[in-house]
């Protein structure tokens, strides 16, 4: 990762909740209307993500033709989309819903279509309501493959909210979306 991105010294990490899935065990869509993960997104990217060691998570997305930004790669926004989806995923084991306050990313390769990127993001930790997260892309199938070089690195700053957080745009949600986290529309 190329930026100065510094984690604050005064980091703790939270307990991990008894819901929160074993490594290995599939994480719920924290949203179901959500363009990344949602099941009733219709034009959604319809990532998923398992539970890994230690606050980290590991998402997976098919790069479809229609996420082409140059010629025969991805658009930088989807990968944006996808850091941002995985890295929020990593704060799952906070308990609540989070939004995004920052993120940045450092595009380090071309991602060909048709390949399927793999994306480990963890929580580094907390401070109050901050939740610092990284995570890396890698294409583990298709062209390109090499699950072991990151394709993209990324930095996060997420937010705890209260279900409160969401009232204001309720009017606006499409459908009657679910969440575990209490934040559906009413």
């Amino acid at each position: 990762m190329s930026s100065t991105w510094t984690l604050p010294e005064d980091l703790v990490m939270p307990p991990v909740p008894e819901f929160f899935p074993a490594p290995g065990e599939p994480l719920p869509q924290h949203w179901s209307k959500c363009f990344g993960c949602g099941d009733d997104q219709p034009a959604g990217m319809k990532m998923s993500f398992a539970a890994g060691e230690d606050y980290t998570v590991t998402g997976r997305l098919e790069v479809a033709n229609r996420y082409q930004g140059g010629p025969g790669v991805i658009h930088g926004g989807i990968l944006s989309t996808a850091f941002d989806e995985a890295q929020g995923m990593a704060c799952m084991v906070l308990g609540g819903p989070v939004v995004t306050a920052h993120l940045e990313i450092d595009f380090a390769r071309p991602i060909p279509l048709s390949s399927v990127l793999e994306i480990r993001a963890r929580l580094d930790g907390i401070v109050r309501r901050k939740a610092y997260t990284t995570a890396e892309a890698f294409i583990v199938e298709g062209p390109g493959a090499d699950p072991q070089t990151a394709v993209a690195t990324s930095r996060g700053l997420f937010l705890t909210v209260q279900a409160a957080h969401f009232e204001p745009t309720a009017a606006f949600v499409d459908g009657e979306p679910t969440s575990p986290f209490g934040t559906s529309a009413v």
